[in-house]
């Protein structure tokens, strides 16, 4: 452009009134260029995965870039007639709104479409009835619940127990404006009894609270829940393979309730909270989901911890950390995300359900723990998350802190892993993947984990009469004995495969040297 207007204003003696309506409409021609582009959708919070009770209004608003855009908001795939502005309202709400939207922007110079984002309509929280559990000691705890529509006694149904935060009590849980994690309150909490999920995979939700005025989950209401528990799926016909742990800022409580019932929760999700006091081998049997925002001062930091003790201890928790939400807004987040949804309720009871997101480890194949005589290892696998690009894959050995960078994605190996000898070296390979909350950011983790006992194989030769003996441990059968008369050249040769300490070695005169070598992984 600077070179073409250099040679224009060279030419102003022969004509100045033509070479600046020249240069001007020149420069008017580059200006419409820039400005004209594609249309892009930013993230906003106004286009988000959200719940509402049915009757009530909401709506989705898209916010685009570009100019002279049109508009084409689709449910589920298929176009909705007549819905062409940017902001979608549902006034009011029925259970045909539910759904995935997206919107379509276009313009002349071109055509984007938004992310899904689900729609959750949800019965009001008058519709869960309220009954008590009183144990031989005469002690009460109130609860609520809500049996999917069309309940079929002789079905067995998923159950998700649910212990909320503070403050809360059975004088609040269903009543509008009163606390945070209150069922009236706040829609998002009531996902798992919206209408489409009833239609699709219905779900008995448990909603234990506390009498009035308490503001704690103690051990004695923990044991209460775990009467309760038993006496509710005597009464209805629970899937006693399906059965869920939930909890949100008093994660302890939740944390120890897994504790209090080994091998009888398929899954739990928490957010925004700390561990609890039950140990942590107590507990890592368990699939979690954990999720949190960063910016949350008071859950942030126990997530975190809670995230690291399981994998430390061999688990393989999913992890999402929002960049911004603060401590309620991070909790909603993660109740209302499908992908969350569809992980846990696809968990069953001591199965792998090979559900995404999921890494797998599947080089090298083992059973347990694996060992190796060597002091590195190579590792490969793959991962996948629901969706969404896995943007990157790491290691550590917990065990000597050291860490790095595998190779690929989707497809990975990762070589050279150092281990620690005669420990037991912890490896996790972690995939990282998006926080399917665009406006927030953040992103979720997800792993493998593979315990490796590190086995240098020791190996001695003495003279024993008109021989030597050879003999040696560590490592893993079969072993090899190989023979070398050079160390120079290395030409190390077979004596023996499958050879089994200690060994006899002839004495023939000549100069030899011997090693033993693990033929396995």
């Amino acid at each position: 452009m600077k070179t073409l207007l250099s040679q224009l204003t060279g030419h102003r003696t022969f004509g100045f009134g033509r070479v600046a309506t020249a240069t001007i409409l020149l420069l008017a021609s580059l200006t419409a260029a820039a400005i004209a582009a594609a249309p892009q959708v930013k993230p906003g919070t106004s286009l988000q995965h959200a719940a509402v009770d049915i009757g009530q209004t909401s709506k989705f608003t898209v916010t685009a870039t570009g100019e002279e855009l049109l508009y084409q908001w689709r449910l589920d795939g298929h176009d909705l007639p007549s819905q062409t502005n940017k902001t979608l309202t549902f006034a009011p709400a029925q259970p045909s709104d539910e759904g995935d939207y997206t919107v379509e922007v276009r313009n002349a110079e071109g055509t984007v479409v938004s992310e899904p984002t689900r729609l959750w309509v949800v019965p009001p929280a008058v519709d869960f009835v309220k009954d008590n559990y009183t144990n031989s000691a005469g002690r009460r705890l109130p609860y609520f619940y809500l049996l999917p529509a069309n309940y079929d006694p002789a079905r067995r149904y998923p159950l998700m127990c649910l212990l909320h935060g503070a403050p809360c009590d059975e004088t609040a849980i269903t009543t509008p404006n009163y606390g945070y994690a209150g069922l009236a309150n706040y829609p998002i909490f009531k996902v798992l009894a919206s209408y489409r999920q009833q239609a699709r995979d219905p779900v008995i939700l448990f909603w234990p609270t506390r009498r009035a005025s308490d503001q704690n989950w103690t051990d004695e209401y923990l044991q209460l829940v775990s009467g309760a528990l038993d006496r509710f799926m005597t009464q209805f016909n629970v899937d006693t393979n399906r059965v869920y742990a939930g909890g949100f800022s008093e994660v302890f409580a939740t944390w120890d309730l897994i504790g209090l019932r080994p091998g009888f929760f398929a899954a739990a999700c928490v957010a925004a909270g700390e561990q609890g006091s039950t140990p942590v081998a107590s507990v890592k049997e368990v699939p979690f989901w954990v999720w949190c925002a960063a910016d949350d001062n008071w859950g942030a930091n126990g997530c975190r911890s809670i995230v690291q003790a399981l994998r430390q201890a061999g688990a393989n928790p999913v992890y999402t950390e929002y960049a911004s939400g603060g401590h309620v807004g991070g909790i909603q987040l993660g109740m209302g995300t499908p992908a969350i949804v569809d992980w846990m309720l696809a968990q069953r009871r001591g199965m792998s359900s090979g559900v995404e997101p999921i890494l797998s480890i599947s080089s090298p194949i083992r059973e347990g723990f694996f060992t190796t005589a060597s002091p590195s290892l190579n590792l490969a696998g793959s991962a996948e998350a629901p969706g969404q690009n896995v943007t990157r894959v790491t290691w550590e050995n917990k065990t000597n802190r050291k860490t790095g960078l595998a190779v690929g994605t989707n497809l990975w190996n990762a070589t050279g892993i150092p281990l620690m000898a005669d420990k037991t070296n912890v490896v996790v390979v972690t995939a990282t993947t998006t926080s399917w909350a665009p406006a927030f950011g953040g992103n979720t983790t997800f792993n493998d984990t593979l315990t490796v006992i590190c086995s240098p194989i020791r190996a001695t030769l003495a003279l024993q009469g008109p021989g030597a003996l050879l003999n040696w441990a560590g490592g893993v059968a079969p072993y090899s004995v190989q023979r070398a008369t050079d160390l120079g050249k290395g030409d190390w040769a077979d004596l023996l495969t499958n050879a089994v300490p200690p060994m006899s070695l002839p004495l023939d005169g000549t100069a030899g040297f011997y090693r033993v070598v693990q033929l396995g992984p």
